[in-house]
């Protein structure tokens, strides 16, 4: 569904864990990196997208999060830095 869930510490983890990818990506180093709601998509596991306070902007990161029988871990799909704002909405990238 595309129903906006507020990030809990689940979501922060896997956040975490691309976060490097996100600032090698934007060429930032974030010291303020939080997942503050998110959508999923069902596919082959579960796509994430979290709107994200990134310091003082607002991103949104795609993360792909393997079934579990696979092994692999989440994985960086996209960053949007379009002009996001606490309160836009969280569409599918």
């Amino acid at each position: 569904g595309h129903d906006n869930r507020a990030a809990t510490a689940e979501e922060q983890a896997i956040l975490d864990g691309v976060k490097g990818d996100v600032e090698a990506k934007l060429a930032k180093n974030f010291n303020h990196f939080r997942a503050i709601s998110y959508v999923t998509q069902v596919v082959a596991g579960t796509n994430y997208i979290f709107k994200v306070k990134a310091d003082e902007d607002y991103i949104h990161v795609k993360v792909a999060k393997p079934l579990p029988h696979t092994g692999q871990p989440p994985f960086l799909m996209h960053v949007d830095t379009g002009n996001h704002t606490h309160e836009s909405p969280i569409t599918p990238i």
